[in-house]
């Protein structure tokens, strides 16, 4: 999914469009670039971290990103979130597939709810990656399984939810700050371009 950062403030904000549009529309670009960047990112991860106990730094290398930045022509900024699952061994922190055969795996996705996934374990995958399986008995089916990936007869891995999912709900219910943020750093930019 991509959002898109804008400028908010309507009629308000007009006059400064109408009477320095220049100005105002290289103010806007800079101030939509710095809350997508930065402020606005920050809140956005923070949120997103609250919700999903993703791993240090896994928010951070390019699994959310800035996919387009504003320009004085096109006052839009683009945030896009990764869409594939997220491996729920990225939740199994301090366990490996060797601590994990026969005892199952302890899961903490939902920040501060950490769950027993009892038929879970371990398994080194290509690339030196660690993933979680789970091996069913002959006609056991999976459940809240949306894309698990089959590895051989009755042997699965588990995902959770992309960076993408997480994205979209915290973007929603932050879009009135995020405005207020853009509108703020708007007005500073204006003021600091038309001294100069």
């Amino acid at each position: 999914m991509t959002v898109g950062v804008v400028l908010l403030g309507g009629t308000d904000l007009a006059r400064y469009f109408e009477e320095l549009p220049e100005i105002a529309e290289r103010a806007a670009s800079l101030a939509i670039n710095q809350v997508a960047e930065r402020d606005g990112m920050t809140l956005i991860r923070r949120d997103m971290r609250e919700q999903i106990d993703f791993p240090p730094r896994y928010l951070e290398d390019g699994r959310l990103r800035v996919k387009r930045k504003a320009s004085p022509s096109n006052l839009q900024a683009v945030i896009s979130g990764r869409d594939r699952p997220t491996s729920l061994a990225r939740f199994a922190a301090g366990q490996n597939p060797e601590n994990t055969r026969g005892r199952g795996v302890r899961l903490t996705v939902k920040r501060g709810k950490r769950v027993l996934l009892s038929k879970g374990f371990l398994v080194k995958l290509k690339g030196g990656n660690t993933g979680l399986a789970v091996r069913l008995k002959k006609g056991e089916k999976l459940a809240n399984s949306q894309g698990a990936q089959r590895l051989a007869d009755n042997l699965y891995l588990l995902y959770g939810p992309s960076v993408d999912q997480v994205f979209r709900g915290v973007a929603d219910d932050r879009t009135d700050d995020l405005g207020r943020m853009v509108t703020n750093q708007f007005l500073r930019q204006f003021a600091r371009l038309s001294r100069g």
